[in-house]
């Protein structure tokens, strides 16, 4: 199926915030970015449960995925498994260089933050898709660079092909594989009209997905929240 990977940047204060206040106004952002996505693939959400590990669970089916930085969010439905991810480039402690990659696969590409953050990026998508954190994050390697565009990764034997896209000095990341994909990105205007209509927009994506807007996700098995075991099923 085409993939429907919806790209925004945070609207009106959201970037300035902090602490609880911005982590919910990113989120509110980040799930209306899903649901737009949702609604271009033509597939169906409800309430957004993660399970015991903190990995999302499927919603009739359809398995999303999001990620949010001060500045830009990012989300993607889909039928299979999936994983996204965004990162503002910025140089970093350079020790993190050697912690993200190996010398093996840093011959593959110039190092630079430009590539750090594409293979950092990358790999935090593919263990959203494999369900773990970045605790896995020297198991899964880069194994090629085809183009600027997209990296191949292997974890424990499994392949997978990862998509880029440059937004504003971030960097997006999103499993491919055999799937094609038509970035949707979402510019909005920083008026005060524009940020009114932006906030409207939030609060019909926190309807739809059936969530008070700021409120914690429920955490349990995926089992549990299918067979309406946990609050909110």
């Amino acid at each position: 199926m085409t993939l429907f990977p919806v790209v925004m940047p945070v609207i009106g204060a959201g970037h300035t915030l902090s602490g609880e206040e911005q982590v919910a106004h990113l989120s509110r952002s980040a799930r209306q970015a899903l649901r737009l996505s949702a609604e271009r693939s033509g597939l169906r959400l409800a309430e957004l449960l993660k399970d015991e590990r903190g990995s999302p669970c499927p919603v009739w089916g359809n398995h999303w995925s999001l990620s949010h930085k001060p500045k830009c969010v990012a989300a993607v439905v889909s039928k299979d498994k999936i994983g996204i991810d965004v990162e503002e480039i910025r140089p970093r402690a350079e020790s993190l260089f050697d912690y993200v990659a190996s010398e093996e696969e840093w011959r593959l590409e110039h190092k630079s933050w430009h590539t750090f953050f594409r293979y950092w990026t990358a790999k935090e998508a593919t263990l959203k898709v494999i369900g773990i954190g970045i605790g896995g994050l020297k198991t899964c390697r880069v194994t090629s660079v085809p183009d600027e565009d997209h990296v191949t990764l292997d974890y424990r034997g499994q392949l997978f092909l990862v998509e880029h896209l440059r937004y504003k000095n971030h960097i997006i990341s999103v499993i491919k594989d055999h799937n094609p994909i038509e970035w949707v990105i979402l510019e909005m205007g920083m008026s005060d009209s524009s940020s009114v209509i932006a906030e409207q927009a939030l609060s019909q994506a926190n309807r739809q997905l059936d969530r008070p807007p700021g409120s914690p996700p429920n955490h349990g098995s995926c089992e549990a929240r299918q067979t309406g075991k946990l609050r909110g099923a």
